[in-house]
């Protein structure tokens, strides 16, 4: 939402609708996506819920996703002093309506707060019109936690409208920043911002260095332990129960000899990996009783050794997804800080949500 025309009698706020559709069309993508995957794969599933789950969670990503792109609505309001009306036009999919309000029954614009309270540490705010009667116009039928976009909406009109004090005459040129309305009475919008940086980082800091530790080990296997000849005993998949459902990992059993002395071990990998039951038994096949090979020994212990000589890159999640939660958590203080920035830059009041007041 953002002014895109200012002019000494008439100013005009715009909201596009590309936003709810994006959004949209992430839900549909990925509940529809979840749902082809499992038709596509039945026998892969071993979750411990059943794939009704993944039928159920898709079905209400579909379902979210296709309600926000038929209630995604291109939004006007288009604020007139000649006439001395603000006309709201939403343009949906399917249908177009028009309303239109006298600014003489309207005496302010307000954040409206969601439930939750200034103890809510994220809250989400929309614009709505205070009427000179008590009651409350919302501009949209949901919330938003852009705050600093609302807020500098709603100090545009009280501006341009000239309400709690404000000079009516003061009008930003179009681009330009609008100018913050008189002090107002009451609350005024505040954001918290995320400071817990200490804590957070410290329990991130123990997942990259596992990651980094894991990986660094494989590395090490891989490039140090020394090959010897071994003789395939035996194979097998063996199941990894979780809470999360039902692994596999393919068991070798092999023998070989290392200065005389006779050795035995059941180690594929540099690491110990499960995964699906396909990529378990596709590893396994590559192994037959009887079948000479070559191992791979520590050589300052002889009794640990793997067999295929190759490094995964599955430790490496534990260092890219903190660091991707370091960038996000960044990005929402960095968001934050803005938003505070803006409650002082365009002082707007704030009202908590009532649902009496709701048409």
């Amino acid at each position: 939402m953002k002014v895109v025309l200012q002019t000494p009698s008439q100013l005009v706020v715009h909201e596009g609708v590309l936003k709810t559709v994006v959004l949209g069309t992430i839900f549909v993508a990925v509940g529809g996506g979840m749902m082809t995957l499992r038709l596509a794969n039945q026998s892969g599933w071993s979750g411990n819920a059943g794939p009704w789950l993944i039928y159920l969670v898709g079905g209400v990503f579909v379902a979210v996703g296709l309600a926000s792109l038929l209630l995604s609505a291109d939004r006007r309001f288009v604020f007139d002093r000649s006439t001395g009306t603000v006309r709201v036009t939403v343009q949906r999919l399917a249908h177009r309506t028009t309303d239109e309000y006298s600014l003489g029954d309207l005496k302010d614009v307000a954040l409206e707060r969601s439930l939750g309270g200034p103890r809510q540490s994220s809250p989400f705010f929309r614009i709505v019109f205070l009427t000179k009667a008590g009651g409350r116009v919302p501009w949209t039928p949901y919330s938003t936690g852009d705050e600093l976009a609302l807020a500098t909406c709603a100090s545009a009109v009280r501006a341009f409208c000239g309400w709690s004090g404000a000079s009516p005459g003061v009008a930003a040129s179009p681009g330009a920043s609008p100018l913050a309305s008189a002090p107002v009475t009451g609350k005024v919008s505040g954001h918290p911002v995320a400071t817990n940086w200490g804590c957070v980082g410290s329990v991130l800091a123990i997942f990259v260095a596992a990651g980094l530790g894991l990986f660094g080990s494989e590395v090490y296997r891989v490039a140090t332990w020394q090959p010897v000849s071994a003789r395939i005993l035996k194979t097998d998949i063996k199941a990894v129960r979780g809470d999360k459902g039902t692994s596999y990992t393919p068991v070798v059993r092999y023998r070989y000899s290392v200065n005389g002395a006779q050795y035995q071990s059941t180690q594929v990998l540099p690491l110990t990996i499960s995964a699906s039951y396909a990529w378990a038994s596709k590893l396994r096949d590559r192994f037959q009783a009887g079948q000479v090979v070559t191992a791979y020994v520590n050589p300052s212990r002889p009794a640990s050794a793997f067999l295929v000589r190759q490094v995964s890159l599955l430790p490496l999640l534990f260092v890219a997804i903190p660091l991707l939660m370091v960038g996000v958590l960044a990005w929402i203080a960095s968001m934050q800080r803005r938003q505070l920035a803006a409650t002082v830059r365009y002082p707007v009041p704030v009202v908590e949500w009532a649902p009496s007041q709701q048409p």
